[in-house]
């Protein structure tokens, strides 16, 4: 057990995450507060607000625009933490904001969607209809590039992070899912949710293996699980 500890901390090490900024990272995401619970709510309608004009409308720009805003990417990383370290009380709030998200998505992508005039089939569309590998292995690329931002939170890791933002896709395909709900296609419903699952997967398992080898299931969750639990200004 010593002798793998030891690697994940010559690989943390590498990486520049120190046994201090482990402690960091998770306390970070089991402590939230109210603020923060409303500035993501209204990043995550905003986000499906202008991709499902952009995606309806056809456009390209306007969609990686919506990719910026939306912050749906933090709860599933939070996720594979919580599942690789063994955190039930992150896995738990992580799980539920995920699956809360989805639903908010897609509801109002397609009340959105049946209040535009038009409902016309584009490109953009279409293209998040028909999931393959290739967006499989795009997801986990992208993957890897939001663990790093997570645990070196600074300034080298904002290019990343807004690289890592147009790259993954996750609320436009929620929002076809939605315009497809919104116009009564299922085939357009059930391809787009197909697409969202398989990056959803994607970046899950390779979070909680990179948080593995990085050496996170060595923090004593115990201790700082009570403290949030302690704490009512953050449940």
């Amino acid at each position: 057990m010593k002798l793998v500890e030891q690697l994940q901390d010559r690989i943390a090490g590498f990486v520049g995450v120190s046994p201090d900024d482990r402690i960091a990272v998770i306390e970070s995401m089991l402590r939230r507060s109210s603020a923060d619970n409303v500035g993501y709510w209204l990043q995550l309608v905003i986000a499906m607000g202008i991709a499902t004009l952009g995606l309806a409308m056809g456009s390209t720009a306007v969609v990686i625009g919506a990719m910026l805003v939306s912050p749906l990417m933090a709860p599933i990383i939070e996720l594979g933490m919580g599942l690789a370290t063994g955190s039930l009380l992150l896995t738990f709030r992580a799980g539920v904001r995920t699956a809360a998200s989805v639903a908010v998505v897609v509801l109002s992508a397609a009340a959105l969607t049946r209040l535009l005039p038009f409902h016309e089939l584009n490109a953009e569309l279409l293209a998040r209809t028909s999931p393959t590998m290739i967006d499989l292995f795009i997801a986990a690329a992208c993957a890897l590039a939001a663990v790093y931002t997570t645990v070196r939170q600074g300034k080298d890791t904002i290019s990343t992070a807004a690289g890592t933002a147009i790259g993954i896709a996750l609320v436009p395909p929620l929002c076809t899912a939605g315009y497809g709900l919104g116009i009564g296609s299922d085939a357009m419903l059930q391809g787009a949710i197909l697409l969202f699952t398989a990056n959803f997967a994607a970046i899950a398992v390779v979070t909680a293996v990179m948080v593995l080898l990085l050496g996170f299931g060595q923090v004593e969750l115990r201790a700082i699980e009570a403290d949030v639990l302690d704490s009512p200004a953050e449940h």
